[in-house]
């Protein structure tokens, strides 16, 4: 039986108000008996969702309400002249509810039994006047034929439907809504005991391939990897393969064959060729052990990927970054300082908005090297007193395209750099290089811009005093919705409550201890200032 209930629900109410109609209609040709039958028939159609909600087996009660009702409409037909009946058409009813709810098995069973029952209402009861006149019989069957095929397409459309839903348009593989799906179902069975293995993939050096060869060898690539990665899950007995869009694929293995199939995965989701290489990284997580729910098992998987993607394949990324930093470091100390800090703050208020994974990542690397492009500006000019003329502000204004582009020609600091072109963007459009504005800036960027304000407002620089923290908070609360985004505020705030509490009790625990002169020698030697000596 099909899970149809809303379409089946549709056809039952307007079948049922037609049966209703008609008897208002015809009641001066059809007798009491006839009418009784009808209305019990419009009965029986609204009262079985009911009755199947209270049943384990909700198809006995559909198939024996559609029976009843053929039977009752049948009799009333009879009834009411057989043949001549102007309620015969209503025979076709409860083949069309069969067709909305059955495989075409049982639809083809319920058409036959129907033509069946109109031979027998007409040609049964009255030979002589059906044969004499046979239209009616033919326009029932006509009718018949063509209500059947009508609810038979519109039931393969919304299953065509519901099954595109589900899948990748690209790959053929189940997408994220369906893995959503199984995760709920496999979970029933995990509490159960058994265990089984989320693991989550991403290509590594893809976004390079689909610069070199476009986006429809991209496309190629993806799908030939897909099937190769489908073949290997499918092959092992193990479980089912997904993609989850862009260059992210995924895998629920049964935890007794997830070992030797991950590597399998690994090996499937690479390739090498004339001027490039495919690698896969991963995360798993293993169900229900590690993790309370679903949503969580994903986060906990992409974490891990992103975590196996810097440490195994010795990131390029982080291999650039590292040298940016010790370039900044080595020319600009304060400004190294002053990164550092705003990489600091930035890494908290991201976990506050949600930001996880490779995002996460990416946005303190960008908090890290916003400022590299200052290494194209003057010393001069970096520690100039006094306000800059129209020229310096101009040369100012343009370090973060700088930045942005000394980054991007590091492929792997790719979306680094995009980030880094927009923290100076303001929320109200005022800001540079390009005055975007509200959603066009990236949160990422938007976050970077907060805390590198922050931390600038409450550091001494040649052209003003430092703030205070206080005073800094004020003016990020002053100019939340104009200058800054309203949530990366919000959020700001409250990390910094929540860091200032750590500190005040991590000072209140440190008084504690070096006040308590009768404490053990562990707790001093721990204490801030306790003795190191050998």
């Amino acid at each position: 039986m099909l899970d149809a209930s809303a379409r089946v629900r549709t056809i039952r109410t307007v079948g049922s108000s037609a049966v209703g109609v008609t008897l208002l209609i015809c009641s001066p040709w059809l007798g009491w008996w006839t009418l009784i039958l009808f209305g019990l028939s419009a009965l029986n159609l609204l009262s079985v969702d009911r009755r199947m909600a209270r049943t384990s087996r909700p198809e006995r009660v559909s198939v024996s309400a559609i029976l009843i009702t053929l039977a009752l409409l049948a009799t009333g037909v009879v009834l009411s002249g057989g043949p001549k009946s102007p309620a015969l058409p209503w025979l076709v009813l409860p083949a069309a509810m069969v067709a909305a709810r059955f495989r075409a098995q049982v639809v083809f069973a319920a058409v036959t039994l129907t033509a069946v029952v109109i031979a027998l209402v007409t040609l049964g009861v009255d030979p002589r006047a059906t044969l004499h006149d046979p239209v009616p019989v033919f326009a029932a069957l006509a009718l018949l034929t063509a209500v059947v095929s009508i609810v038979l397409a519109l039931q393969s459309a919304e299953m065509h439907q519901r099954g595109e839903a589900n899948v990748d348009p690209l790959t053929g593989l189940a997408n994220r809504r369906q893995l959503a799906e199984d995760l709920q179902a496999v979970w029933a069975e995990v509490s159960g005991g058994r265990s089984v293995r989320l693991a989550l993939f991403d290509l590594d050096g893809f976004k390079a391939y689909n610069d070199s060869f476009g986006h429809l060898g991209g496309d190629m690539l993806l799908t030939r990897l897909a099937q190769e990665f489908a073949r290997t899950v499918a092959g092992a007995g193990a479980g089912c393969a997904y993609r989850l869009g862009g260059d992210e694929f995924c895998a629920l293995l049964w935890d007794d064959v997830a070992e030797e199939v991950l590597e399998s995965c690994v090996t499937a989701l690479g390739a090498e060729g004339e001027g490039f290489r495919i690698t896969s990284s991963y995360g798993s997580v293993l169900l229900p052990q590690e993790a309370r729910d679903p949503q969580l098992a994903l986060q906990l998987a992409d974490e891990r990927m992103y975590a196996h993607k810097e440490s195994g394949r010795a990131s390029a990324g982080k291999q650039t970054r590292d040298l940016a930093l010790e370039i900044i470091a080595a020319n600009e100390p304060q400004l190294h300082s002053h990164s550092s800090h705003v990489a600091e703050l930035a890494d908290g208020v991201a976990r506050r908005l949600g930001i996880s994974g490779a995002a996460h990542a990416e946005l303190v690397r960008a908090a890290e090297l916003h400022d590299i492009g200052k290494l194209a500006i003057p010393y001069s000019m970096l520690r100039k007193a006094g306000p800059l003329d129209a020229h310096e502000w101009k040369l100012m204004r343009h370090h973060p395209v700088v930045g942005a582009s000394i980054l991007s020609a590091a492929p792997a600091l790719a979306g680094v750099a995009e980030i880094v072109a927009a923290t100076h963007e303001r929320y109200d459009g005022t800001g540079y290089p390009r005055g975007l504005a509200g959603q066009q800036i990236p949160m990422s960027s938007q976050i970077v811009f907060v805390c590198d304000s922050f931390d600038a407002m409450i550091c001494e620089r040649p052209f003003g005093e430092a703030k205070s923290e206080a005073q800094a908070l004020r003016e990020l609360r002053r100019c939340a919705g104009t200058q800054f985004d309203p949530r990366v505020v919000e959020a700001f705030i409250a990390e910094h409550a929540a860091r200032r509490a750590a500190r005040e009790q991590a000072r209140a625990g440190s008084a504690s201890l070096a006040g308590d002169g009768g404490g053990s020698a562990i707790a001093r030697a721990a204490a801030p200032g306790g003795s190191r000596r050998a």
